[in-house]
């Protein structure tokens, strides 16, 4: 068994399929991660062919546009940044007009071999001056792929690793509190990464194999801070049973007629659906936990608008979030505080879902009623 064989071995327990999947970017970014602390320097899995004529074709490119676009200067010379958001059609001309020749111009997509960005297209073409070059550029704004709040914040935070050499800074910032993490080479998605049931990371912050940080994307707005249908199994079948007997005041459960295995939510004295039950005295017990869940280090929640504010100076990453949540006295002040509430869902088994929702979902409305834990129970 050679080397290399025996090292996957040692860190295929990291991969969730037991092996790094080389269509994964994510897969991907951590197993450079971990062969860059082996090392002790940067390692791309795809290096850039070609290296020196793609550093001198980037140059050539600067030198003979650059008074007609904003080119961005990288510290990897084979790289070509541009200001603003480009299509790749844009790219397909600016190398046209560059080297004034037809060109046969191949688009490599992020994260597909040879290409040995995660982030960014790679545009691979024969040049009469310098060859087959292979140019990686970069142009969209961090964080606008559209993909969804994790998503969006793992491209913004790579993307910007990525320009930087590798490893960067990154100061997470809030109108109330600020956090800082040093020489962070990459950002994960926490599902690949081995997170657990009850786990409440969405993101890792990476300093090569170190975890320096756990955190929880919220979007602005609504949420739920977990699903607890079965770590309260005995108070759930006391109340179910009472609400089907007709021995609470303020529920009452029926069989859905639509499916009898379902039930649907009344309020016993007017005859009315309820949509939701609030229970404001269910035991806090667990509560660090339905926020936070048992990471170590501990989970840092943060709430940010579709689109963040990115942006790298002097080695430093910089993102601009509406919120950031680091202890339960930070919930109460943003009215998110957990509270245990029972909802609605014909998609659960018993029409019924048992979440831990914000405070401010919890207000008492007309098709909304509040019950007791300590009655149900007592």
């Amino acid at each position: 068994m050679d080397l290399i064989t025996k090292y996957l071995n040692t860190v295929a327990y990291k991969f969730p399929k037991g092996y790094p999947d080389i269509n994964n970017n994510q897969d991907i970014l951590l197993l450079e991660s971990l062969i860059s602390e082996v090392i002790g320097e940067k390692f791309n899995l795809y290096e850039v062919e070609n290296n020196s004529g793609t550093k001198k074709a980037v140059q050539f490119i600067i030198d003979e546009l650059g008074n007609k676009y904003d080119f961005v200067i990288k510290s990897n010379k084979t790289r070509l940044g541009i200001a603003g958001k480009k299509d790749p059609q844009f790219f397909l001309d600016l190398f046209q007009e560059a080297f004034d020749e037809k060109l046969d111009i191949k688009i490599i997509p992020k994260g597909q071999s040879p290409n040995p960005s995660n982030s960014f297209n790679m545009y691979t073409f024969d040049t009469k001056e310098f060859g087959k070059v292979n140019i990686v550029v970069s142009s969209k704004p961090p964080g606008g792929d559209g993909k969804g709040n994790e998503g969006d914040f793992l491209d913004g935070i790579n993307q910007l690793i990525e320009e930087n050499g590798g490893k960067a800074d990154i100061i997470l910032t809030s109108p109330n509190n600020t956090i800082n993490y040093k020489n962070i080479t990459v950002a994960i998605d926490s599902s690949k990464t081995g997170a657990g049931k009850g786990d409440k990371s969405d993101v890792q912050f990476l300093s090569d194999n170190n975890v320096e940080a756990n955190i929880s994307i919220k979007k602005d707005g609504g949420f739920r801070w977990a699903s607890v249908a079965t770590p309260y199994k005995d108070f759930i079948t006391k109340l179910v049973n009472d609400a089907i007997k007709g021995n609470l005041t303020d529920l009452e459960l029926k069989p859905n007629p639509k499916n009898e295995k379902k039930y649907l939510m009344y309020d016993p004295k007017t005859g009315e659906r309820v949509t939701k039950v609030i229970i404001p005295d269910f035991p806090k017990d667990d509560i660090n936990n339905w926020v936070f869940g048992p990471e170590d280090p501990q989970v840092i929640i943060v709430s940010k608008p579709e689109k963040g504010e990115y942006s790298l100076k002097n080695g430093t990453i910089t993102v601009k979030v509406s919120h950031i949540y680091k202890e339960l006295k930070d919930l109460e002040e943003d009215n998110i505080y957990p509270v245990f509430a029972i909802m609605q869902h014909i998609g659960m088994s018993q029409g019924l879902d048992y979440r831990i929702i914000p405070s401010k979902q919890a207000n008492i409305t007309s098709n909304v009623r509040e019950l007791s834990y300590n009655e149900i129970m007592n």
